[in-house]
């Protein structure tokens, strides 16, 4: 028998970061259509099959899953982990409430072991239990993370390389042409990718069609092409209707948007609270002067003090 004449070659983008080293795009794959038709047909087994909390759960609402998951967010961002590794968590997060019911208290617990799970199977170096026990103030125990990890995959029935929307973005940029006119185009995509997997309404959501939407939504803010050549490119690689597309596209601007008005709220109370803090300060001093002079009067002889230090200077921001 004759071999294919296959380039095996793997060459890899070296970075100075432990755990950023990646390989270049395989042309073989990018050539081929049956990838991302291979995956959109492997993602429906992965998608979580019910809306728990009409169904499963009935100790936990969806502002707690928001809460938990931004949560699970940050933590990746502070540990730099790889970008496909939250999109993974949060799937096991969503399939593991699908199959067993919890009490609230479990939640944060739950994300953890979502994360350490996910970090193991897309990560050169896997999150320890000791650093995820630390993330939550040591209110759960390596222990309970290690038992509760068991039980996941339990869960899980072992299912546990599951499609996600990170998983499209290469495969749709590679194959288009305008997909390198921005080298910001994969960031964005990917961080509007981990901003609706915060939310709950996007849990049951195809990821080809999510990581779609994202793209679209990314290419439109760079403009990096117009608005038809995005829509048939995209739709011709994933089968999906425009229509579709669009319509998520608007949820995911609105939440944005939202997102982006909730942090300059936030931003703006912050600074009202620092000059707070800054002119109660001030006044105080300025309410101790009297006394101090007049303390400084009766006494017989002047005497030298030390210069007072405030002590909350860690408390105002500048």
């Amino acid at each position: 028998m004759m071999a294919n004449n296959m380039d095996l070659v793997c060459k890899e983008i070296i970075y100075e970061e432990v755990d950023q080293q990646f390989a270049e795009p395989d042309p073989t794959m990018i050539a081929d259509a049956r990838v991302i038709q291979n995956m959109i047909s492997l993602e429906r087994l992965t998608i979580p099959p019910c809306n728990y909390f009409a169904s499963v759960q009935q100790d936990i609402k969806p502002n707690m899953r928001k809460i938990v998951t931004t949560w699970m967010l940050e933590v990746c961002d502070e540990q730099k982990c790889e970008e496909q590794t939250f999109p993974l968590a949060v799937n096991f997060f969503d399939r593991f409430l699908c199959a067993c019911p919890i009490d609230r208290y479990h939640l944060q617990l739950l994300g953890c072991c979502a994360l350490l799970l996910a970090s193991k199977i897309r990560q050169c170096h896997p999150l320890t239990v000791d650093v995820l026990s630390a993330y939550t103030d040591h209110a759960v125990s390596p222990d309970q993370i290690r038992s509760w990890e068991l039980l996941m995959i339990s869960k899980l029935e072992w299912n546990i390389t599951a499609v996600t929307a990170f998983d499209y973005v290469d495969q749709i940029l590679e194959r288009v042409n305008w997909g390198h006119n921005d080298s910001r185009l994969r960031e964005h995509a990917h961080t509007l990718i981990h901003v609706c997997s915060t939310e709950t309404i996007f849990m049951q959501l195809e990821p080809s069609l999510l990581a779609t939407a994202c793209i679209a939504s990314a290419s439109r803010g760079l403009n990096v092409s117009t608005k038809m050549a995005v829509g048939y490119d995209l739709c011709r690689l994933t089968a999906h209707d425009l229509a579709k597309i669009d319509f998520i596209v608007k949820i995911i601007e609105e939440i944005v948007a939202k997102e982006i008005a909730d942090k300059q709220v936030q931003q703006t109370q912050q600074q009202m609270q620092a000059a707070a803090t800054a002119a109660g300060s001030c006044k105080d001093q300025y309410q101790q002067a009297p006394q101090k002079l007049a303390g400084s009067s009766s006494s017989s002889q002047p005497q030298q003090q030390q210069p007072e230090t405030p002590t909350d200077v860690q408390f105002i921001y500048f």
